[in-house]
């Protein structure tokens, strides 16, 4: 029975994913090379994530009230899989200024926090690599990753892979590709 439920849930899951990807066009028509003027006006008119957080709120309210309890649960989680991994496909296709990797990480932590208000489960994990990609996206400079990679990393376990960080760093506009190359990451 479980098995069956939860392939129902997927089912429904796959289904509202088909509906979610044409609301991450807001994403793809964002800019992430903004000067402060754009930052302070995106802080007051979001650009894209606020109406898609409200927009993905109305279709999955209705699924907390017709779903058991841990099928709703089950739903967010596949949810938010699936929209994490959506959204850094389309991010890796952007180019970024530090400002850009700010607004970034504002946007992610909306997600987080909308998602942790969705579920008993754990977010951070669902989202972590975005957030690591954040992260590296509002860095000062290039060599600012080693305060947090390797054994500095601390209790912080990266999913990013050193080639992964690499490619990361390398949508910043400002960043130099032989600094970023330099990088010593084991």
């Amino acid at each position: 029975f479980n098995r069956l439920s939860q392939e129902g849930v997927g089912e429904v899951c796959n289904q509202l994913g088909n509906r979610v990807r044409p609301l991450l066009d807001g994403v793809q028509n964002a800019t992430y090379r903004l000067d402060d003027a754009q930052y302070a006006d995106n802080d007051i008119n979001d650009p894209w994530c606020h109406q898609f957080i409200q927009h993905l709120d109305n279709m999955l309210r209705p699924f907390q009230s017709s779903l058991t309890p841990s099928n709703f649960e089950e739903l967010v989680s596949m949810m938010m899989q699936l929209l994490a991994k959506q959204l850094e496909q389309v991010l890796v296709q952007k180019r970024f200024n530090q400002l850009g990797g700010l607004q970034l990480d504002r946007e992610v932590r909306a997600l987080v926090t909308y998602f942790s208000h969705m579920t008993q489960r754990t977010v951070r994990d669902k989202f972590a690599r975005l957030t690591q990609i954040a992260s590296i996206l509002n860095l000062e400079k290039v060599q600012d990753l080693l305060e947090f990679w390797g054994d500095n990393a601390g209790p912080l376990a990266w999913r990013l892979t050193a080639n992964e960080v690499r490619r990361t760093l390398a949508l910043r506009i400002d960043f130099n590709q032989r600094a970023i190359d330099a990088l010593k990451l084991k």
